[in-house]
């Protein structure tokens, strides 16, 4: 160790000969290099000479102790002038831009730090004292926020009382009393046509065991929440029966893109639907659709869709009112966006035999015994389009 020092002594003479030639001649360039292995000279001299000091102190091992073993090597000491002396050279090094002096200097800082730090109780181990700190644990159960509009509130709902039934849907004239002569004779050219709708009603239902041991234990309204999550079932139950309504559109869709998407809507608005449906339609689509719609201007650069002036969050599209249903309960297939129009109300009946019935027990089925709590949800439901023109759809191919 002590020739290493004198090796770094006639090192840093011979820096400090050429930074005295770079200083006379001028050459600021050669002047900050020479100044910059300086710097580094002068912190691995400082770190030498304390580990000359630190040998000087440490004791000769006992005979027969073995010098080496499986535990690192303790952290070499440094004194507080070595610590500022460093810290003086990383700012210089790093303002400079000169890497090899700022880490050197800064493993100087390093061990110093490692050497302060040796034996002290941290939060970040758990013997040294992380095992004292607290933690932040809370039962209380979260519901994530997600969108969940009843289409039910588009379409008509009925409840019935009965398994299954009809309705009777007549034909709406299209054609005048046929004009005669005085005395002739009245032609019976028309009459009423009527068609029956029929529906079924059919069960939904969901089982859920609920351990008495959770039950009891928990100190949240685990019950109260699961008929909160049973509701929201029963809604995308409903919606989805729905959808698959309205999917009966699909096949006589009209495909549009975002470059005419406004002509086919206000075609299908204007020619398609009737001018009385016309006159209460409502848009239905999914995110994307929406997204499709909400990026379009017009001329003057406005925006297509424009906020509802009744104070509502919602927006209208050409006066009438758009409702967003999620991509995950109305998909958007091979990047075709479905919208629909019309008057849902005149299109299908939802018809509800039993609205949603929640019950428990603790005796019955397997509940007595796996020493469990059941849950039982149904509903019984069925959906029937009424008036297949009362509504259009367009197909929108999005990017």
């Amino acid at each position: 160790m002590k020739k290493k020092l004198l090796d770094l002594l006639a090192k840093k003479r011979g820096i400090v000969g050429r930074m005295r030639q770079a200083d006379a001649a001028g050459d600021q360039t050669a002047f900050d290099a020479a100044l910059a292995e300086n710097t580094a000279v002068d912190a691995e001299i400082a770190r030498v000479k304390a580990i000359m000091e630190a040998e000087e102190n440490v004791p000769a091992e006992p005979e027969g102790v073995p010098t080496s073993g499986t535990d690192p090597p303790a952290a070499e000491p440094v004194n507080s002038r070595e610590c500022v002396h460093a810290f003086a050279e990383c700012i210089r090094a790093q303002a400079r831009g000169q890497r090899a002096a700022f880490e050197s200097n800064a493993d100087v800082l390093r061990r110093a730090m490692a050497v302060e730090n040796a034996g002290a109780m941290t939060e970040g181990v758990e013997a040294d004292g992380g095992l004292l700190v607290p933690q932040d644990i809370q039962t209380r159960i979260n519901e994530l926020r997600r969108s969940l509009v009843p289409l039910s509130d588009l379409f008509a709902v009925e409840n019935v009382s009965f398994l299954s039934g009809s309705r009777v849907v007549d034909t709406a004239p299209n054609k005048g009393f046929t004009k005669i002569d005085e005395m002739a004779e009245i032609p019976q050219d028309d009459k009423p046509a009527f068609r029956k709708i029929a529906y079924k009603v059919e069960d939904y239902a969901l089982i859920l065991p609920v351990s008495n041991d959770l039950l009891r234990d928990t100190d949240e309204a685990l019950l109260a929440y699961i008929s909160r999550w049973l509701a929201k079932k029963q809604i995308i139950t409903e919606n989805n029966l729905l959808v698959t309504k309205l999917a009966a559109l699909d096949e006589s869709a009209t495909a549009a893109t975002t470059a005419n998407v406004v002509e086919t809507l206000k075609k299908a608005l204007n020619v398609t639907l009737d001018p009385a449906i016309s006159a209460t339609a409502h848009f239905v689509t999914n995110q994307d659709g929406f997204n499709a719609l909400d990026q379009l201007v017009d001329g003057n650069k406005r925006p297509l869709l424009q906020p509802d002036p009744t104070g509502s969050t919602g927006k209208l599209l050409f006066g009438r009112g758009i409702t967003v249903v999620s991509n995950g309960i109305l998909k958007t297939a091979t990047s075709k966006a479905p919208i629909y129009c019309g008057d849902f109300t005149q299109y299908a009946t939802l018809f509800r035999r039993q609205p949603l019935e929640i019950a428990s027990t603790d005796i019955g089925g397997n509940a007595w015994k796996t020493n469990s709590t059941e849950v039982r949800a149904i509903t019984r439901l069925d959906a029937q389009v009424f008036d297949s023109e009362a509504a259009a759809a367009v197909s929108l191919t999005i990017a």
